[in-house]
């Protein structure tokens, strides 16, 4: 990567006038025309404004940035932040794998031709950032393009890279004061196969107090050094100085690190990588290894120096920039405003969830369906629902492989999978059906509003984001890997009800969108405690004309697109869960005795991703759920209720390889307007809010029991 000489040297001026000054302990005392000198002067004054803040004040401001991320316990990172401890907790491994997954090596072409590598990473489901000095203009952008993926397996093999062609049409901004470059990339990689939403991006926080005091706090640094596959400096580079625009730090950032994001321990983007200080002897620029490196045309290749600083321009400025030059536009207004966590929506796992002093501290990670037939949901009013279980329980040492039927091993079961997702005919499969409660009685599927719309999977060569089964759909996040909603037709006549085999889950992806984004057996569930924990349950889709037809439908519950992980000691009706047996009463039994042309019910399920969720293999999980029933009343009218559920406090200080779940667990369901759950999960309810039943009337206190609900 060829530079001018001139940004060089100004770098090593900035540097050498840093050095002159203490700035945030003597915030008070900087006078303003040293502040000129270490700031490019056509910055707006808007951008550098309260940018510094003084020690005793920036010390606050950490702690409380480390209380919010809450990604380990707060005086823990707080002391290491301060120079006092050394160690991190091993979700530091997880957050970098996560993390890294977003920052690519772009390879600038011009046609066929090759010019040069640098990194980037993406801001954005649309965005890329790097430098200015990588892309000074649209013009050379012109045939670029970034690899994601673009490293070595643990095996040492080159995986596969994911080949995105970069967009100067959709978005273009680069500005030479601050070095930085956002560029539009093309929604589906080269191969059309893999959608951009797949990769995920980082959240750019704005907020001061992502970083301690001068000289205490070590960096880590995502690259692609001289193109090469991707490497990390991890906690090697020291944060010596803060300025207006600028941080600086020590590293061994190698050659060709130009556009890498500086991360904290957090893995929280702090600065963009520019440059700093090279390594010289006389006038002339030296490599690692002491040679001189030639000047061309007044250019230096910076990938091939030796620095001995080096500066990266702050994030916050760089949000700070954008937001003031394009206030209006729809692509920038999605760059973090601050109150999100580190890494958008899949930033990165955490195997330690520091919890809120303020909550009980039992923990689960349950995914929870409750189901209630007509004549429960006939009472209207917000009503809560406990459910408890007292005594000792017996259960068996939690399982690790989970769903495996006797006789079967792990790798017949995969080959079977393997098997079904190549043959499976979707072409029969009509799915939801809006109009199943009768002739006039439309309840829509309720679909992603705009702004979630582009982290939504699509079918392949098509626009259509509903999968369709038998009996059921789902719309799935490309980036949770998980259905944002399930929905469901249930029938429980007894004419229907005709399938008496033994049960027998066999999990298969969905191929009609990128497996990418579908979590698998092999390589989240295997040894993780977690059940595949159905959205729709299997028991609502098994009905038809047929025990065979029943039967397929059943099975084709049994889909990545359509579960969340979760507990099996708290999921399974026969392992005495509570939940498990729940849905057995209320649905199976409650739906039944409502007698002829009333045992119908459909059924809107899924999870509520919040920022908060904590992290386990790289996935965030859902700790609130969503359950929407929708049924004909005794006066022929749509009725609609919902109840959000919650698990409060999950994985307090736990080992989630080896999950060890409190016997005597209490949750607490709440029936909540329809209204409450759009606005929480961004799906589009519209068409079904006027047929909610909920109000302020019933008693609040009113307690529902197992064995009311079996009378």
């Amino acid at each position: 990567m060829f530079v001018p000489i001139d940004q060089v040297e100004e770098s090593q001026k900035r540097y050498k006038t840093y050095q002159k000054v203490s700035v945030r302990s003597s915030v008070a005392e900087i006078e303003s025309e040293l502040l000129k000198t270490v700031k490019p002067k056509e910055i707006s004054p808007e951008v550098t404004k309260g940018n510094i803040i003084g020690d005793k004040e920036n010390l606050k401001k950490r702690k409380a940035m480390l209380e919010r991320v809450s990604q380990e316990p707060a005086d823990f990172a707080f002391e290491r932040a301060i120079g006092k401890n050394d160690s991190v907790y091993s979700n530091f491994i997880e957050l970098m794998l996560e993390t890294k997954r977003k920052v690519g090596r772009i390879v600038k072409k011009t046609g066929a031709l090759t010019e040069e590598y640098a990194t980037g990473f993406m801001i954005t489901q649309d965005l890329l950032m790097t430098n200015w000095h990588v892309f000074h203009n649209k013009a050379e952008v012109s045939d670029s393009v970034v690899q994601f993926n673009y490293e070595y397996d643990i095996n040492g093999n080159p995986k596969s890279p994911i080949t995105f062609l970069l967009d100067e049409d959709k978005f273009f901004y680069s500005l030479e004061e601050l070095d930085y470059c956002v560029v539009g990339i093309k929604s589906m990689d080269v191969g059309n196969k893999i959608s951009i939403g797949s990769i995920g991006y980082i959240d750019l926080n704005p907020a001061l107090g992502k970083l301690g005091n001068e000289n205490q706090e070590l960096l880590n640094i995502i690259h692609h050094p001289g193109g090469d596959y991707k490497q990390l400096s991890i906690r090697e580079n020291q944060f010596e100085k803060i300025m207006p625009t600028t941080l600086w730090y020590r590293s061994d950032t190698a050659q060709g690190s130009s556009g890498s994001p500086v991360f904290n321990d957090q893995w929280q983007p702090v600065a963009l990588h520019h440059m700093g200080v090279p390594s010289k002897k006389g006038k002339d620029y030296l490599d690692k290894d002491g040679n001189i490196i030639p000047v061309v045309d007044g250019k230096i290749d910076v990938s091939k120096v030796h620095w001995i600083a080096n500066e990266g321009i702050r994030i916050s400025v760089i949000v700070k920039d954008l937001f003031l030059k394009f206030p209006d536009s729809s692509l920038i207004s999605k760059i973090s405003d601050g109150n999100t966590s580190t890494v958008t929506d899949q930033i990165g796992p955490s195997t330690f969830i520091h919890q809120d002093e303020n909550k009980p501290q039992h923990m689960s990670r349950e995914n929870i369906n409750i189901s209630i037939p007509p004549s429960v949901l006939s009472r209207t009013g917000e009503l809560n629902i406990r459910i408890s279980q007292n005594g000792t329980d017996t259960m068996d040492s939690m399982l690790t492989i989970p769903n495996l039927q006797s006789g079967d091993s792990i790798e017949a079961l995969l080959l079977e999978s393997k098997k079904l997702e190549k043959e499976i005919d979707y072409s029969q499969c009509k799915g939801y059906q809006p109009n199943f409660l009768g002739a006039g009685f439309e309840a829509p599927i309720p679909l992603p509003k705009a702004d979630v719309l582009p982290k939504i999977a699509k079918i392949t060569n098509s626009n259509s984001i509903v999968l369709n089964y038998f009996k059921f759909s789902a719309v799935h996040h490309s980036e949770r890997k998980m259905p944002i909603i399930s929905a469901v037709n249930i029938d429980g006549s007894p004419g229907v009800r005709k399938d008496e085999s033994k049960r027998k889950d066999t999990w298969i992806r969905d191929r009609r969108i990128d497996f990418f984004v579908q979590l698998n057996y092999e390589d989240f569930y295997l040894n993780s405690g977690f059940d595949r924990g159905h959205m729709s349950r299997r028991e609502d889709a098994n009905w038809g004309s047929t025990a065979e037809q029943a039967k397929r439908n059943a099975d084709l519950t049994c889909v990545y697109t359509n579960a969340c992980p979760q507990v099996p000691s708290l999921n399974r009706s026969s392992r005495n869960g509570l939940w498990g047996e729940l849905e057995n009463i209320v649905l199976e039994k409650g739906a039944i005795k409502e007698g002829p042309g009333m045992n119908k019910i459909s059924v809107f399920n899924g999870p509520i991703f919040q920022q908060s969720d904590p992290w386990f293999k790289g996935i965030q999980i859902p700790t609130d759920y969503f359950k929407i029933i929708l049924w004909i009343g005794e006066d022929e009218k749509l009725k609609a209720t919902a109840f959000r559920l919650s698990q409060i406090d999950l994985l307090d200080n736990i080992d989630l390889e080896a999950i060890d779940i409190d016997q005597n667990i209490e949750f607490k369901p709440f029936q909540r307007s329809i209204k409450s759950i759009e606005k929480d999960t961004k799906l589009d309810f519209s068409g079904i809010i006027k047929f909610d039943t909920f109000s302020n009337a019933v008693d609040p206190d009113a307690e529902i029991t197992l064995e009311s609900l079996k009378l």
